[in-house]
């Protein structure tokens, strides 16, 4: 039998501003590095190098001693890869002529990359649409939800091709894969129903907070400069401008709650992805624009302090079954209250609306600026917290433990 270490590489994508996804991955990354054995060797790939600031914090922590770095470039370099991957008038018109003769030869620059690669096994630690275009090495991929089903209504995940291109890499790669980590046991069942994936196939390792939203970082003087006279006035959502995103009803419902005497803001911040026009426009029709802050992208410093100076997180989101803000909001102690697609993830440590349903928003709203039910929202949410962690060591146990089998089969002598 061969004594040489078994080769993983795992592989980062997504940037900063595509918020707790680019965090999660990072959360399983540090995890792999402290569980995997020693015959494991890691090569970490930063697919569009956007973590390369994240990453020179692990090295300097001493957590990639025993990983090396690397990125992918832009544009591979020999003629064979390039006939496969480059977007330049040469290599399309060469792609055509053998497409004529029956081949399909398109493939992503990433998948080439890593097919061609040492690694013996690949992780793609969030859902890189890449992955279903690998030809030669297995995988293990992560999903993370499934909402273009559960909910097509929504542009961002029907419109221009938006729908079939996540059918199409969804189906591939979840069949293909290995392995599967998603986030939780609904996710799970989903799978299974809607592409026939067997349940034995997932492993389910659930959400963590960013280790960077804690108490500790929290600093008053990093509060954006244009809310800093709202302090325990306004309610925070965190969440890019997508139409599934709902900013509306927090805005219907905060202007029923004031219409019965309080004087309550809402602070938005998140990267507009071509909801913000529609949205900002209601918001003047509601005569509510000087209640609603836009502050768009805010560095990772500034969230903490507008999570702990607000009366508490609204979110409103139509897509589940988890997200990561409420986990943020409870790990800073900040009350949640969340549409009653997040039931399971948060149990009783949220209020709950039909996030159809402003009036009934408006009065959780109302509901939360008790000190006594604040009370016991921060309480059930740091139990939560402890009962999410148990989880998730039991999830990543058990990925680690799969891991080790899945090289067991796949290293030859």
């Amino acid at each position: 039998m061969t004594s040489r270490k078994f080769a993983l590489a795992v592989v980062l994508s997504g940037g900063q501003q595509t918020g707790g996804g680019f965090h999660q991955a990072l959360t399983n990354l540090r995890m792999l590095l402290k569980a995997l054995p020693a015959e494991f060797s890691v090569t970490v790939i930063d697919s569009r190098g956007s973590f390369s600031q994240e990453l020179q914090e692990l090295r300097e922590k001493g957590n990639l001693e025993n990983a090396t770095v690397i990125t992918v470039p832009k544009k591979l370099t020999s003629f064979r890869d390039r006939v496969l991957t480059d977007e330049s008038y040469l290599f399309r018109i060469a792609r055509a002529i053998l497409r004529l003769g029956g081949m399909e030869v398109k493939t992503s620059v990433l998948a080439r990359f890593l097919d061609t690669s040492s690694a013996d096994l690949i992780y793609f630690t969030s859902p890189a649409p890449e992955a279903a275009d690998l030809l030669n090495k297995p995988y293990i991929w992560t999903l993370w939800d499934l909402c273009h089903l559960d909910s097509p209504e929504f542009p961002e995940v029907r419109t221009s091709g938006k729908f079939e291109a996540r059918e199409d890499f969804n189906s591939r790669a979840l069949r293909k894969a290995a392995l599967v980590v998603v986030d939780s046991s609904e996710l799970i069942e989903k799978a299974g129903l809607y592409f026939g994936v067997q349940h034995t196939k997932f492993v389910s390792i659930p959400f963590a907070p960013p280790v960077s939203r804690n108490v500790a970082s929290v600093r008053a003087e990093d509060i954006p400069q244009e809310i800093r006279g709202l302090e325990g006035k306004y309610f925070f959502y965190p969440a890019q401008l997508w139409t599934h995103k709902n900013h509306l009803r927090v805005v219907e419902a905060l202007r029923e709650t004031n219409a019965q005497g309080h004087d309550l803001h809402a602070v938005f911040v998140g990267k507009d992805h071509g909801a913000g026009a529609s949205i900002r426009r209601t918001i003047s029709e509601l005569d509510m624009s000087s209640h609603v802050h836009f502050l768009g992208y805010v560095e990772d410093e500034a969230i903490p302090p507008l999570y702990t100076h607000s009366l508490a997180l609204i979110m409103a989101s139509y897509f589940g079954p988890t997200n990561i803000p409420p986990l943020e909001a409870m790990m800073l102690g900040t009350p949640v209250i969340a549409s009653d697609v997040h039931k399971n993830q948060l149990g009783p440590a949220a209020l709950y609306f039909n996030p159809d349903d402003a009036s009934e928003l408006s009065r959780l709203m109302i509901e939360v600026t008790g000190t006594q039910i604040a009370e016991r929202l921060l309480n059930a949410g740091q139990k939560r917290l402890k009962e999410l962690d148990k989880l998730r060591a039991s999830g990543e146990q058990d990925l680690v433990s799969r891991l080790t089998a899945l090289s067991k089969r796949i290293l030859r002598p």
